[in-house]
């Protein structure tokens, strides 16, 4: 039988410290960008839509890593605030189109340095060299596991069942024990909404 895992074990685990880093770089980018009232998930939808105007609100969510349910939300405060438009889709009039308003361009501008300011800070305890190399990392542990999101492919059409879409729409399911006679326990539920607010 394995030994049992320590708190300090714990702690040292890739996902748990990466999970623990997206907090601090969440409560630096909320210091810096507060007085514009905007979240990371609004300013990532902002510079998405500058950068892809008119797509809709599945492929917006895709394009920042986001769900369903947390794209929505953002959407909203955003059409609330008049910093982005909801335009009905000349060939399917299911499908809306969003855009950046003027407002929300001028946002995007007066906010911009405050966001990179707030990168700064993160990542200000190390050398410039190892900045480099850090984010050389993550970027290689995205692409080794199916994650990184290439904007071409999430607006152009389809990807593979293992790529960013598939990732993102889904969250792992736990793998089954054959011998377990105690009932499976429940997942949490998944809120991802936690920088909204």
């Amino acid at each position: 039988m394995a030994e049992l895992e320590s708190l300090a074990e714990l702690y040292r685990r890739p996902g748990f410290m990466v999970k623990r880093l997206h907090q601090v770089a969440t409560a630096i980018f909320l210091e810096e960008c507060g007085r514009y009232n905007m979240t990371p998930s609004q300013y990532q939808a902002l510079c998405a839509l500058q950068e892809h105007p008119g797509i809709d609100q599945s492929e917006l969510g895709k394009l920042i890593g986001q769900d369903r349910s947390t794209v929505s939300l953002v959407v909203q405060l955003l059409l609330e605030r008049g910093q982005i438009r909801r335009l009905v889709n000349a060939s399917d009039k299911r499908r809306t189109n969003l855009s950046l308003s003027e407002s929300g361009v001028q946002t995007l501008r007066e906010v911009a340095s405050a966001a990179r300011h707030a990168q700064d800070r993160l990542l200000a305890p190390l050398a410039e060299e190892q900045r480099a190399g850090f984010l050389a990392l993550l970027h290689m542990l995205l692409d080794a596991h199916g994650a990184r999101i290439e904007p071409g492919t999430v607006i152009t059409g389809p990807v593979s069942a293992k790529g960013p879409r598939a990732l993102m729409r889904r969250a792992p399911q736990a793998t089954p024990r054959p011998s377990s006679s105690r009932p499976a326990s429940k997942r949490p539920a998944r809120n991802g909404a936690d920088d909204l607010k």
